[in-house]
């Protein structure tokens, strides 16, 4: 056990005591020459994609990081995945496996192209998609997996992949939370037939609040998805944004597409990648360091042969130590000015709008016949994703994250979590 200091010793600020810190933390992001992009494209008067370079560049850029031969930019991580699965031709009458533990942009796309998500349960450790369960919930109506690489850590990509190949599926990677995370060396967002990616304000980088990419290697979805998030059209010649505009729609497309400013603060971004890795590895392995001989918290869960990017920093109560709700000692570590709350506290499974099959219009379409074959049902029946949310306590983290803020960080779940073990092992006796 740890020594306790003169920060981790007096009352909780949420009882009234001194609070470990009394000024924020560093703000997340922060842009510089960013900035002067921005500016650069505002003054050009070229603002859309169809008028300007930089989204392009962008994209170009994007795929040479990745190793991949085509880029897609559009408006946001969600849009990314609707274009994606769009691109493959998901439709109504299918379903696709989805994680219960996210955000629900990772579901709602799938709705959205007239298809039925079907809700997998997750690993106890890293909380991401758990193959097992996936396996169990192939119905003859599934057509693709999406798994996340949820808080910058990998899926088990072997196991998904070797599940996909056995049962014809797709795979569309929601690598929204893991620009840069490795997976037996090897880029996430690479291994599937599409990798999605987002830009939104907090994320590993980002575009001035939204935005989002995919990328992929086939030709034919790298021309679909092209189409589809401009509004179905067709460009003459291969040449997307250049000479004649057709005006001509094959197929149903959306208005997805990345602004010019965007495209130019994503190149400036693009280049801090290794940076920005290498920082928040550094601060969370620090902060892990800090935190493992602290009674009552489990750090965040590593598998050997990946790369964690820590988009969040997770704790794990340790249930045999403390039993508190994790919503209590969130509150309380905010309290001493270090922001922590629960993650995803309910699992996508319970969400209204798919327990009560809320759909297009006021139907519950695509959920039911005629629309979809198969039984759906929501709201139980996955028990890690039910159980765990009331475990978990997500600590902002980021590249700006000094030695000393890791410092009060740790002093502040430190200070919290001893008093709440005291107070319980109190009650017992």
């Amino acid at each position: 056990m740890m020594t306790q200091n003169k920060k981790t010793s007096k009352k909780l600020a949420i009882h009234g005591g001194t609070p470990v810190r009394t000024t924020p933390l560093p703000s997340w992001p922060q842009y510089d020459e960013e900035i002067d992009a921005a500016i650069q494209v505002l003054r050009s008067g070229k603002h859309a994609r169809q008028s300007g370079s930089y989204v392009s560049q962008f994209e170009e850029a994007f795929a040479a990081y990745f190793g991949v031969k085509y880029a897609i930019a559009v408006s946001s991580g969600t849009a990314a995945i609707h274009v994606a699965l769009a691109a493959l031709g998901v439709g109504p009458g299918d379903d696709v496996i989805n994680t219960a533990h996210c955000f629900i942009g990772t579901a709602t796309p799938v709705v959205h192209c007239g298809a039925v998500p079907i809700f997998a349960d997750i690993d106890p450790r890293t909380f991401n998609i758990d193959p097992v369960s996936v396996r169990q919930k192939i119905t003859p109506y599934t057509k693709a997996i999406v798994p996340v690489h949820l808080n910058g850590c990998p899926a088990d990509l072997d196991s998904l992949l070797e599940i996909a190949r056995q049962n014809h599926l797709f795979i569309v990677e929601d690598a929204a939370q893991a620009h840069g995370a490795t997976y037996n060396g090897r880029l996430v967002g690479t291994f599937g037939e599409m990798g999605c990616f987002s830009f939104w304000e907090d994320k590993i980088i980002s575009t001035a609040g939204e935005g989002g990419m995919i990328i992929t290697n086939d030709e034919h979805l790298a021309k679909r998805a092209k189409m589809i998030h401009h509004h179905g059209e067709l460009r003459r010649d291969g040449d997307y944004y250049q000479g004649e505009r057709l005006y001509y729609h094959p197929f149903l497309g959306y208005n997805f597409r990345m602004t010019e400013v965007q495209g130019a603060i994503g190149l400036v971004q693009l280049k801090k990648i290794p940076t920005y890795i290498t920082l928040r590895r550094r601060n969370a392995h620090l902060l892990s360091q800090r935190l493992r001989d602290i009674e009552g918290v489990i750090p965040p869960y590593e598998p050997d042969n990946v790369t964690h990017v820590f988009y969040k920093y997770i704790l794990k109560l340790d249930r045999k130590v403390i039993q508190l709700p994790a919503v209590d000692v969130a509150k309380a570590i905010s309290a001493e000015g270090i922001p922590a709350t629960r993650r995803y506290p309910t699992p996508l499974h319970q969400q209204p709008v798919f327990v009560e099959k809320r759909g297009f219009g006021n139907t519950n379409a695509p959920f039911v016949e005629p629309w979809y074959k198969g039984q759906v049902s929501y709201g139980s029946g996955l028990p890690v994703a039910e159980s765990l949310p009331n475990d978990l306590i997500m600590i902002r983290m980021n590249p700006l994250l000094s030695e000393e803020d890791i410092e009060d960080i740790a002093c502040a779940i430190q200070k919290v979590i001893s008093f709440f073990i005291s107070q319980e092992s109190h009650s017992l006796h």
